[in-house]
This record gives C-alpha cells, sequence and structure tokens, in this order.
C-alpha cells in the first residue's frame, strides 16, 4: 500500500511579484513545468480563453516584461 499525502495551500494575497520571485529561484526544468501546467489549465477555457487572456496580458505589459516575452519567444522559435 503507498502512503498517500494531499497537499492544500490557501494563499489570498500573493502577488505579482512574489510569484515572479519565487518562479526565478527556479531551475529551468521546473519553469518549463510551469509553463506547460499553465497550458493544461488553459486550454480547456471556453469561447477565446487563452487567446484572450493572452492580449489582456500584452495590453498590460510594461518594457520589461515585454523584453522578457521576446527574449523568450526567441528561444522557443529556435526550437521550433
Amino acid at each position: 500500500m503507498k502512503a498517500r499525502i494531499t497537499r492544500t495551500y490557501e494563499i489570498n494575497d500573493l502577488t505579482p511579484e512574489e510569484l515572479a520571485d519565487l518562479f526565478c529561484d527556479m531551475y529551468g526544468d521546473q519553469q518549463a513545468r510551469f509553463f506547460d501546467r499553465i497550458w493544461q489549465i488553459a486550454k480547456g477555457w471556453p469561447g477565446t480563453g487563452w487567446c484572450s487572456q493572452s492580449y489582456e496580458i500584452a495590453r498590460h505589459l510594461s518594457q520589461d516584461g515585454k523584453e522578457v516575452v521576446k527574449t523568450f519567444h526567441a528561444h522557443v522559435a529556435e526550437e521550433a
């Protein structure tokens, strides 16, 4: 018989900046799993779902955020 552990976290006041700090403390493979998980969640959103959310994210990005996305996109495009 295997042991089974259930973890439940309720964090109501985590800021986007704190989440980014946690993300940056991860290794590359862990960060990749983060993005994989986003897609696993978002692909089931109805209608234009992730497309609409992506638009909203892009609309609110600062120049720094845009630089992150551009650099990331360049590396993703290299791998395609």
